[in-house]
């Protein structure tokens, strides 16, 4: 099954703060470290909604890991199957109310700049996300690969069983082997088999493919 075109976007900037603080303090650094030979590294939101995931993400590069966006090769791309929301990412337009929830005072101060009753994303931001529509059931060719970090975040909620299964498998032979996965704070994939196994840091869970014992 696959989900409404109009299912629900709810989302904010920064949403599930122990995400965020385990991405600047474990994930991020352990990647920059294990890749830093070749000084390159991949970001995929497979499901961006309105944008403000992304641009959470973006922040936290830019203000915690200045070195990997100035010296590495950095590709983030963020991508929905709403041709509206994606629309909207690209804008980088937020109301007052979206930027007041979560959105700490120094962030809105340093990337947004207010224009009438909206906020617009800093071109900083926005130069650092590509954002595209895409269907995760069809077509994955504009997904770059290997992927290092993958937020799936609160979408799988929305297929059925069958097709969870399926989005994960095709997810394991795009993201790296020591790469993350990340899904929402209420959402698991302990029943859809062994081909990833969850990794703990801190207060949040990530997930890597699952290492073969032979």
């Amino acid at each position: 099954m696959r989900p409404n075109r109009s299912f629900p976007t709810v989302t904010s900037f920064f949403r599930d703060p122990d995400l965020f603080e385990a991405l600047r303090h474990f994930v991020l650094p352990a990647l920059l470290r294990r890749r830093h030979p070749e000084k390159k590294l991949t970001i995929w939101c497979a499901a961006c909604s309105h944008g403000q995931e992304a641009y959470s993400i973006a922040i936290l590069l830019r203000e915690y890991f200045p070195t990997l966006l100035a010296n590495w090769q950095f590709e983030f791309i963020a991508t929905d199957i709403s041709s509206t929301a994606i629309a909207r990412a690209r804008n980088g337009e937020y109301s007052t109310e979206e930027i007041a929830r979560r959105l700490p005072e120094k962030y809105i101060r340093r990337y947004f700049t207010r224009r009438g009753e909206a906020w617009t994303v800093s071109p900083e931001l926005r130069l650092l996300v590509e954002f595209n529509e895409l269907d995760l059931c069809e077509d994955w060719s504009i997904v770059p690969k290997p992927i290092d970090l993958v937020f799936m975040r609160n979408v799988l909620i929305y297929y059925d069983r069958a097709t969870r299964k399926h989005i994960l498998d095709r997810m394991l032979s795009t993201l790296r082997p020591d790469g993350y996965l990340f899904l929402g704070a209420t959402e698991t994939i302990v029943s859809l088999g062994n081909i990833f196994e969850p990794v703990r840091f801190d207060k949040a869970i990530g997930y890597q493919a699952r290492q073969s014992s032979a």
